[in-house]
């Protein structure tokens, strides 16, 4: 069985589907804008109690979703450090 990569661009069927490869790239951008269609619709559409506390529910799953997401980006970045700071200092690129 192949690998299947973290992040980065996918071959798959959903490589067709370029809002797919948005989400997986920017996962905080879709979390806030959910968040903000949850509260209009709270504020400005009459729709019954429990249908609106699904949705909150649903927004805090995704929310802890899109933390975990950004928690390993975090962690991929300090490895990369890590990496670059243990190199001697005449092999270490400068930014």
């Amino acid at each position: 069985m192949a690998s299947i990569p973290k992040r980065g661009r996918h071959r798959g069927s959903a490589a067709a589907f370029p809002l797919l490869e948005l989400l997986r790239e920017h996962p905080a951008r879709a979390y806030s804008i959910a968040a903000a269609g949850v509260a209009l619709i709270a504020q400005y559409v009459t729709v019954p109690q429990e249908a609106l506390l699904g949705l909150v529910a649903a927004l805090l799953g995704a929310g802890e979703v899109t933390q975990r997401v950004e928690n390993s980006k975090t962690h991929e970045a300090f490895a990369l450090l890590a990496k670059v700071a243990a190199r001697p200092p005449q092999e270490r690129h400068p930014y």
